[in-house]
């Protein structure tokens, strides 16, 4: 199987194992440890980090949560003391799902150098404004629609391990779920899982209208097409009209 790039899932099992039940942290370090998490010291202060950053965005107190929606599957009811909590919004549900599947051993990512050399460029607020308005708002991936662009995440639609390029005819807006999905399981492994998303979305009514979802891939394809045959690199601006059939 292949290695886990986080420790939420983890800590989503040791959670749900103990509905009803108040952890604090202390206990959740060991119980994460107790999995068989590879690497993971519940001693090291770096790994207790990495676990309290996650049991702030499960909680939805996450510092970004006014950019982009927070899983809710736990609520924090003191400091340091969690409580799991069953979803109520869909995408939690479709989240909480994938948690509890078999979780893969988790690999530690090294520590990050700040140096210059290895710091990925910003990717300017017009861009982001701009794809956004191209896409309608829809994620090409689930076809869930988002009231702000800042609530969507830039994606490589040929990942940079991959060799792809870090340029405007490379990006696409994405939901934060629908990222973290083809940043776990691939750029294949997420094409079959977007049927899935989308039959998903549908049943729940959160999804917007199949046709308008399926044609933002389209207006994406002939935005990079216009991008790339601009003479700058600015791109053109977004037509702002509605959905054409």
């Amino acid at each position: 199987m292949k290695a886990a790039s986080s420790l939420r899932p983890h800590i989503v099992q040791v959670m749900a194992a103990n509905q009803g039940r108040v952890l604090a942290t202390e206990e959740i370090y060991e119980r994460v440890a107790s999995l068989g998490v590879a690497s993971f010291d519940p001693r090291a202060k770096r790994d207790r980090n990495l676990v309290n950053r996650e049991l702030s965005d499960l909680s939805g107190r996450t510092t970004q949560a006014h950019s982009k929606p927070s899983p809710q599957l736990i609520t924090r009811v003191g400091r340091g003391r969690y409580l799991y909590r069953e979803p109520d919004r869909p995408m939690d549900v479709a989240l909480l799902q994938e948690y509890l599947e078999p979780v893969e051993v988790y690999e530690k990512r090294p520590p990050r150098r700040r140096g210059a050399g290895n710091q990925r460029p910003q990717i300017p607020e017009e861009v982001r404004v701009c794809l956004y308005a191209m896409q309608r708002g829809i994620c090409p991936g689930c076809g869930i629609h988002l009231p702000h662009y800042l609530r969507f995440e830039v994606d490589h639609i040929l990942a940079l391990g991959d060799d792809g390029e870090h340029e405007v005819r490379n990006w696409q807006l994405l939901c934060s779920y629908c990222n973290r999905v083809k940043g776990t399981q691939g750029h294949d492994g997420f094409r079959m899982k977007m049927p899935e998303l989308r039959e998903h979305n549908v049943r729940t009514g959160v999804m917007v209208d199949e046709q308008l979802a399926a044609l933002t891939g389209r207006r994406l394809a002939q935005y990079h097409r216009e991008v790339a045959s601009a003479p700058t690199g600015g791109g053109p601006a977004p037509r702002t009209g509605g959905p054409r059939s």
